[in-house]
């Protein structure tokens, strides 16, 4: 009998501990941040060396992903000076998780038409698109379209 209730005991701390990584593992994989939206898009937009991207007005936004920057926390996006670059960083804080599945689908039609404008007389700029980062954390959102779009995405972590 004494053998048993050790038994359980243990199991007890066991199934404690992988509870605790659990949860742990949740947290640090997308709950919500409270970081400060433009801070976090300039740290993305100035780590890849974006010197050839500026910002975009909220009519840009709406113009090329249909968002109404109205709708969400913040949005931030910094686009190609050139029409003929594909380069571009999008960092949407959303108000509700539950808005990421619509900012998802506007990032994936925004990429596929793209794709198509570049298909066949762009390889260069295919490849920086087909190599995106599309990363959602929590309430934070990123699309980065960039050659250093990995380097893109670790600040990005790193600054929620």
């Amino acid at each position: 009998m004494k053998n048993m209730k050790k038994g359980i005991a243990g199991m007890k701390y066991i199934l404690l501990a992988v509870l605790l990584l659990f949860i742990a593992g949740i947290s640090g994989s997308g709950g919500i941040s409270n970081a400060d939206l433009e801070r976090v898009a300039k740290k993305v937009a100035d780590e890849t060396g974006a010197e050839n991207l500026s910002p975009a007005d909220n009519r840009m936004v709406k113009r090329l992903y249909g968002l109404n920057v109205n709708d969400y926390e913040g949005v931030a996006l910094y686009v190609s000076d050139s029409n003929m670059e594909v380069e571009e960083i999008l960092v949407v804080k959303l108000k509700d998780i539950s808005q990421s599945e619509s900012v998802e689908t506007a990032i994936e039609g925004r990429l596929r038409r793209q794709l198509e404008s570049f298909e066949g007389y762009g390889p260069e700029q295919c490849r920086l698109l087909n190599d995106h980062v599309l990363d959602i954390r929590g309430n934070y959102i990123l699309f980065a379209v960039d050659k250093k779009a990995k380097t893109a995405d670790r600040v990005f972590r790193e600054n929620l």
